[in-house]
Parts: C-alpha cells; structure tokens; sequence
C-alpha cells in the first residue's frame, strides 16, 4: 500500500483546497490581504482619533488665550504677585541698597 486513498468526500473536500498550490496561493493572498485590511482599518481609526484630540486640545489652547475672564484672572494674579515682590523689596530696601 502505497498511497492512501481518502474515501470520505467530506474528507475530499475538506483536504483538496490544502494540496492544490493554486487554491492554498489565492487563499493565502485573501489572508493577507485581509490583515492588510484590518490593518489598515486600525490605522485609520488611530489617526482619527489623533485628530480629535487635536481639535480639543487646539480648541482648549485657544479658548484659553481668548476667554476674557481668564485673561482678568492672569492680569490680577501677575498684577498681585509684582505687587507683593514690590512689598517684600520695600520693606528690605536697606539691605538691598
């Protein structure tokens, strides 16, 4: 017995796509091509997600550069902290001089 037959054409079926070199190359190309796909599609959503958080983010900075009570507050803390330093060097003006 040299060969062995496969009787089951269930079997026959099932093994034929692995032994013939054309059907196992298409299959195998559909393979890749399916992770280049998916892939491709998680790449994709990645640089979505990127340019989201940068419209966020880029809105956030210019919200903060725009927003009018924020700019009151940063004047009245800068105002207030070159107030006290003024206090502080005042009161030691002798030993500064």
């Amino acid at each position: 017995m040299k060969f062995a037959r496969i009787t089951s054409p269930e079997a026959v079926d099932a093994l034929f796509p692995l032994v013939d070199e054309d059907i196992s190359a298409v299959m195998r190309d559909e393979e890749i091509a399916a992770e280049v796909a998916e892939i491709d599609a998680l790449i994709e959503e990645a640089e979505r997600e990127w340019a989201a958080a940068e419209r966020v983010e880029s809105f956030r900075v210019s919200r903060e550069l725009t927003d009018l009570v924020s700019a009151r507050r940063a004047v009245r803390r800068v105002t207030r902290e070159v107030l006290r330093s003024r206090i502080r060097t005042g009161s030691t003006g002798k030993a500064a001089a």
